[in-house]
């Protein structure tokens, strides 16, 4: 049998040889809705659905849940929320997401209002899951029997994860007589540390002192006001689904953490293994000064899975997720992403790259190809094309997304630069109109400065010296009979800068006389994409011929 060229195979091959002869296999993802669904808590579905798919191809049955904590105790009101919520966040904290009001008052409550989008466009990724939300799974009888178990055999649970974290190094254990569940205060409604279980009546009722508002009851788990701690609801949900597999964030790679700990409890409690995970690294968000922070859901840092549907195709998101590698992923994370906005359209370059070499039109080593194979089939969303898809490069979209006044004119631009064959398909001319539209939205959110003024030609090239004048004659006319192309644009740059100006540290004159003909600015968009990608090149010499004077 070959080598897996994949992380994906690899986490398979890893499930079967831990859990051979199973009917049916589980891979579980989760999250927290605290606040924006974003980009890096899509890894874990992704992951997850592609695994799922892949012991598909091997014929082998399996299923994708998705586990949402909708019972997670409200902490802090996202830096995003409206300031009246703001104003009375204190008044919620403590109590579980789902019992708190939307925040901007569109959706029935806190968790609904950022699950719901993220749910939604799912579809559109060709993401196949069950939601198990909190509220239903710690009401199951099933899960509730777990419980139970766990409860009973509380010191035994108390002893393990004590020794997990001593050996790890932590100096905070569970002291003795510690009751691994969290009861809801029926006065103040908190379901976070603030309320302790005291007492454990018989095998359903347990009593709790309030430390918040001072309440002390008597709570039943069958009631579902209440959980057990994270360390321990974890582990019970891979014994209650069955759970082979699941996706981690790096974080949970360290000694002694809830997955170490869910480990020594899932095998000496229940005698059973762990499920296989692949560990991926941090999404991290790079702004505009070139500054770097971690995704945040609270504060808001990054763009929603449902968000990105506006800038590129679901695609090239699932794509971002698997070009990621680990050579060892029982011990590595997967690579990190610095997401950078500006880089949205390389982003679906290298994606339109990778299909490319899919179809045999790239140059690829043989090496590598195995790999490619599996990155672009787990990328698709409704299965592989029969033959290469004719698209429209990011880049031209971009300048037509402007230059067109609506989404016919641009086809038919795109029809006339020969960009969008006449023969297109159905399915190549909807493409072509989603990239525009997604081009247009970047532009506008993410990068004005590729924006140019087609229709006329800009005032500010009044500005522009006479030298700067006779450089963009000179290029047109060198656009005009052809002897330009990608790998000798700079070269010939430096040439009309020498002839010019006599010396070709004077390029970046060049340079700006050309993105000031075109947008009144002195920057623009690489100037080879600009004239080979960009816009057609009849339009580019009128244009420069104009600015110069002629």
């Amino acid at each position: 049998m070959p080598t897996p060229s994949h992380f994906v195979e690899r986490a398979v091959d890893l499930i079967l040889k831990r859990f051979p002869d199973e009917i049916v296999y589980t891979c579980e993802s989760g999250l927290t809705p605290s606040g924006k669904i974003h980009l890096g808590n899509f890894f874990d579905v992704c992951i997850a659905d592609s695994v799922m798919r892949e012991l598909r191809e091997r014929g082998i049955q399996a299923r994708h849940i998705l586990a949402i904590d909708a019972k997670d105790p409200f902490r802090r009101a996202p830096e995003f929320a409206p300031r009246d919520f703001k104003a009375e966040a204190s008044d919620f904290i403590g109590r579980p997401l789902v019992e708190l009001p939307d925040p901007w008052g569109c959706h029935k409550d806190y968790v609904e209002h950022f699950v719901k989008p993220f749910l939604d466009s799912l579809e559109e990724y060709g993401i196949e899951l069950t939601v198990k939300y909190a509220t239903e799974i710690h009401r199951d009888p099933r899960y509730l029997n777990l419980l139970r178990g766990i409860l009973e055999r509380r010191r035994e649970v108390r002893d393990i994860l004590n020794e997990v974290r001593k050996k790890a190094g932590h100096k905070k254990v569970y002291p003795p007589g510690w009751i691994p569940y969290r009861p809801q205060c029926e006065a103040c409604h908190r379901i976070d540390e603030a309320v302790e279980a005291v007492r454990l009546i018989d095998e359903n009722k347990i009593a709790y002192v309030c430390r918040a508002c001072g309440n002390e009851g008597v709570v039943d788990i069958r009631s579902g006001r209440g959980k057990p701690p994270w360390r321990i609801d974890w582990p019970l949900r891979w014994v209650l689904f069955n759970v082979h597999f699941e996706p981690l964030g790096k974080d949970l790679m360290a000694s002694g953490s809830s997955y170490d700990t869910g480990k020594a409890l899932i095998r000496r409690l229940y005698g059973r293994r762990e499920p296989v995970p692949i560990f991926y690294d941090f999404v991290m968000y790079k702004w505009a000064d070139g500054k770097v922070s971690k995704f945040s859901k609270r504060r808001g840092v990054g763009i929603g899975v449902e968000e990105w549907l506006r800038y590129a195709p679901p695609e090239v998101l699932r794509f971002m997720v698997l070009r990621r590698e680990a050579r060892d992923i029982e011990r590595e994370a997967l690579q990190h992403w610095i997401f950078d906005p500006k880089h949205i359209p390389t982003y679906v370059e290298d994606y339109d790259k990778l299909e490319r070499e899919f179809f045999g039109a790239g140059d690829i080593p043989e090496r590598l190809r195995a790999r490619v194979v599996k990155i672009y089939k787990l990328s698709q969303v409704k299965g592989i094309p029969s033959r290469l898809p004719r698209r429209v490069p990011y880049f031209t979209a971009v300048t037509i997304s402007q230059r067109a006044r609506d989404l016919k004119e641009a086809l038919d631009i795109l029809l006339r630069l020969g960009v969008l064959p006449s023969d297109a398909t159905n399915e190549e001319i909807e493409d072509a109109k989603r990239r525009i539209q997604m081009a247009g939205n970047w532009v506008r959110d993410y990068a004005p400065e590729y924006k140019f003024v087609s229709m006329t030609l800009p005032s500010e090239v009044k500005s522009l010296s006479r030298d700067q004048r006779r450089a963009l004659l000179i290029l047109a006319e060198a656009i005009e009979s052809g002897i330009l192309n990608e790998n000798n644009l700079r070269e010939y740059v430096w040439s009309i800068a020498t002839k010019v100006w006599g010396s070709r540290q004077k390029a970046k004159k060049v340079y700006e006389a050309v993105y000031v003909a075109l947008s009144g600015k002195k920057y623009g968009p690489p100037l080879s994409k600009l004239i080979f990608e960009l816009a057609d090149k009849d339009f580019i010499v009128r244009r420069l011929r104009k600015a110069a004077g002629l």
